[in-house]
């Protein structure tokens, strides 16, 4: 009797296969047999009928076929574009893979932005794991991002339907083609599509960032570090974030561009922000080095006031100790002279405070003594009682 029954049922699905052959074979004949308006209108059609939709998409794949045989002699005839258009997106819609080699000739055969845009946007579903299309659409805007460079203008249209196909596809080898269209003084339309486009990437994508940071050019280097901090797109870790800000700012203290010198900035007010004690080697580096350079007035007195806190943030012993000698030194000046900048004297203080190293009691007991203001001395009180013992 089972055996009976699986019979029964195997000559159903055989009847069933063979019934849906019968109906696509039929709808192909209908196609090849109808005109270019005629094409359009089966399938309109043919997606409106239930029963057409288990095979729905390989009559989509079996339009594009058409569309890509007459490319040479039809691809500027407003039929065949608007054929085109139907076929193409219906491949996307029912996310027919098989199709994904033939949309990729298509797009180099039809030059209606339209056309292309939507290519790329059925690719986008269509291509999903085709390393071969995938490294083809990388290569695409990998040559647009160079046209650009030498002064060719995009169809923006298209880039930013590639772009957005190449972050919806999410593979790692995309990375670097959309940095470089993130990079690239594209608008702002095309820098925000290409960040997004990063974002959605499945990937190490720290180690992406930090790859740009340690070996890429000092612009690439300082454009990278502004995705660390990006509202939108992947949210990275904070240990992550710690060692990305902590290499950044590596980079940056060993170079003198001005690009260089951004990028120390931007990663000791992130590293403030983290609070990262194993970047405190380098937070101090910083600090004498913009001390030297606030000296020597080619450091503004803000960028002083970062490094103190940045310091503050450590909360090492090493930072405290020169902290702790900083206000000395301020001390004995104001003792010696009235004269002091009280954000600078606040912030040694505050970032003394943040430490709460007892190694400071002295010079902020000492305060109290001196000509400073109210605020400054109220400030040291607070500090006082920070202090771990």
């Amino acid at each position: 009797m089972r055996k009976v029954y699986m019979f029964l049922c195997f000559s159903l699905l055989n009847g069933y296969i063979a019934a849906q052959d019968s109906i696509l074979i039929s709808y192909k004949r209908q196609f090849a047999a109808a005109s270019l308006t005629e094409k359009l209108n089966i399938l309109n059609d043919a997606a409106a009928v239930p029963y057409v939709l288990p095979f729905l998409d390989q009559l989509y794949g079996f339009a594009l076929q058409f569309s890509l045989s007459n490319a040479d002699v039809l691809a500027d005839d407003a039929d065949m574009i608007a054929l085109t258009k139907a076929a193409v997106q219906g491949a996307g819609q029912t996310g027919y893979r098989d199709s994904a080699e033939t949309l990729l000739k298509l797009w180099s055969l039809y030059s209606d932005s339209s056309v292309r845009a939507m290519i790329l946007d059925a690719l986008a579903i269509t291509a999903q794991g085709n390393r071969r299309v995938i490294a083809e659409l990388n290569q695409l805007l990998h040559d647009q991002n160079n046209a650009f460079l030498t002064g060719i203008a995009p169809d923006y249209q298209v880039l930013q339907a590639g772009i957005a196909a190449l972050g919806k596809l999410g593979d790692d080898s995309s990375y670097s083609v959309l940095f470089s269209a993130f990079s690239l003084p594209y608008p702002d339309t095309v820098a925000e599509a290409a960040q997004l486009a990063i974002g959605q990437i499945r990937g190490n994508y720290a180690a992406f960032l930090a790859g740009i940071i340690r070996n890429n050019p000092p612009s690439d280097k300082l454009k990278a570090f502004t995705l660390i901090s990006a509202t939108h797109g992947v949210q990275i870790p904070v240990a992550d974030k710690n060692v990305l800000a902590q290499t950044a700012l590596e980079m940056g203290l060993n170079a003198s561009d001005a690009d260089s010198y951004t990028l120390r900035y931007e990663a000791v007010r992130m590293l403030t922000v983290l609070g990262w004690t194993g970047a405190s080697a380098l937070v101090i580096r910083h600090f004498y080095q913009v001390q030297t350079d606030f000296a020597h007035g080619n450091a503004i007195k803000e960028r002083f006031i970062e490094a103190l806190l940045c310091l503050g943030a450590m909360r090492t012993s090493e930072a405290a100790q020169i902290l702790a000698i900083q206000l000395g030194l301020f001390n004995f000046q104001t003792e010696q002279t009235d004269g002091f900048d009280k954000d600078i004297v606040l912030a040694t203080i505050n970032a003394l405070g943040d430490i709460g190293a007892k190694i400071a009691f002295d010079h902020l007991l000492y305060v109290a003594y001196l000509s400073y203001s109210n605020e400054i001395k109220a400030a040291a009180r607070t500090a006082l009682s920070k202090l771990k013992w």
